[in-house]
């Protein structure tokens, strides 16, 4: 009965189709993340643009790559689309708890982050020039010089480390499995996907930590231009070639996440209306 109530509802299917690729186009941003950084790693290349931003520019500058860049960012929408509705909706019926409020309100902030990224596409169409690491470092200052300014910064500091590390607890326990429709997965396909998803999510908490870490330091020294974006951590292991292995390692986790990205977009139970 449950099964024909939900074909009288259309619009689920295309936002849940939707959806999907958006995890598939988030896959695409940080599988290209990871591949600039192993290339800045192995110094085949020296760009220094290792963020979702780089590798949309890059994409926009093969032949036909601006339409391909359009194409990822419309389809990261889904993706934004869909954590909206699980910020607002909550379709997975999380609860009303403290930490499932918590979560909720993590949905909404993610969906906010990868809708700056699609939108940062038009900038690039556009070749309006890039100003996101300025002004990051603007924002930083402004409210930093304000009453308990640094008090916010250091907080927000403390947050990505506690992101961070809460990454690193969801790499151990690998409780996304439990949101795969298991039963289409071959036996490789649930190993593989729990092995990828693991070193992914790790990977991701060691840039948060890194990012929390100097962000809480910038508050501290009051020196808002250590504020470290995602490209920024990484480049953090660019300036020699001691650290340049652990660059290729994160470089090898975020391509990893990416899979995980692949794996969430086929496999996910993605109901919007339930």
């Amino acid at each position: 009965m449950a099964k024909a109530e939900k074909h009288d509802y259309p619009v689920e299917k295309w936002i849940a189709r939707y959806a999907r690729f958006g995890y598939g186009a988030k896959g695409v941003i940080y599988g290209g993340t990871g591949l600039l950084a192993l290339l800045e790693a192995s110094d085949i290349i020296d760009s220094g643009d290792m963020g979702s931003t780089g590798v949309l520019r890059t994409i926009a500058a093969q032949p036909l790559g601006k339409i391909l860049a359009t194409i990822i960012a419309f389809s990261l929408m889904g993706y934004v689309v869909w954590r909206f509705i699980q910020a607002f909706l909550d379709p997975e019926h999380n609860g009303t708890d403290f930490s499932d409020i918590v979560r909720r309100v993590g949905y909404a902030c993610s969906g906010l982050v990868y809708a700056s990224i699609a939108y940062s596409v038009v900038e690039i169409l556009t070749e309006t020039p890039d100003r996101g690491d300025r002004r990051i470092e603007d924002w930083a200052y402004e409210i930093m010089v304000r009453p308990l300014g640094r008090v916010l910064v250091g907080a927000v500091g403390l947050l990505f480390f506690g992101i961070g590390c809460y990454y690193f607890y969801r790499a151990i326990k690998a409780e996304f499995r439990k949101r795969f429709k298991r039963h289409q997965m071959s036996d490789v396909a649930k190993t593989w996907a729990s092995v990828v998803g693991r070193i992914g999510i790790a990977a991701r908490g060691v840039v948060y930590v890194l990012i929390g870490v100097y962000a809480v330091g910038a508050a501290w020294q009051f020196e808002p231009e250590l504020i470290k974006t995602t490209q920024e951590a990484l480049a953090l292991f660019d300036d020699n070639r001691t650290d340049e292995w652990i660059l290729a390692v994160l470089g090898i986790g975020f391509i990893a996440y990416a899979i995980h990205m692949g794996f969430q977009a086929v496999y996910r139970r993605i109901d919007p209306i339930d």
